[in-house]
């Protein structure tokens, strides 16, 4: 059974140092329990903000920018985390749009993640109660483990 405990390993990342960081956890997992690691990246969906003005118009993005927008994150995918994969490291890539703790927890449902592993920011203070973090939300609302990784605080 203890073998079976992290099969499915979502590593989600928005490319910060943090993300890296969490990427060595959920790699070593993964490898550990002989498991899939799904690279999970949200990118921003700019339709989803909310109005600004009272004549807000929804904005219609150019298809070409949203294909670069693809393409640079699949390039920073394959750079940052599967060219320091091992060899036979089973791994599938997710890129999603959207509002960043939905999409994660609405693919955990769909594929049965079995731990979520992904960076917190460890925003502290005035800046926490006014933004929260993606990884609080996932945390909150996953229906499996997430495991956040922080940076340790240099002396």
């Amino acid at each position: 059974m203890h073998g079976e405990l992290f099969k499915n390993i979502a590593f989600c990342t928005d490319f910060s140092d943090n993300a890296d960081l969490a990427f060595y956890a959920a790699r070593e997992l993964a490898s550990m329990h002989r498991g899939t690691l799904h690279i999970v990246h949200v990118m921003v969906n700019f339709s989803l903000a909310p109005p600004v003005h009272a004549t807000y118009m929804p904005i219609e993005y150019d298809p070409k920018f949203i294909e670069q927008v693809t393409e640079a994150a699949k390039g920073s995918i394959q750079e940052r985390y599967i060219s320091k994969l091992a060899p036979n490291q089973a791994f599938d890539i997710h890129l999603l749009s959207g509002y960043a703790s939905t999409e994660i927890i609405l693919l955990a449902q769909e594929k049965d993640f079995d731990l979520i592993v992904m960076g917190s920011h460890g925003l502290t203070g005035l800046a926490h109660v006014l933004f929260g973090s993606t990884a609080d939300r996932v945390v909150r609302r996953a229906p499996c483990s997430v495991l956040t990784v922080r940076m340790k605080k240099k002396d």
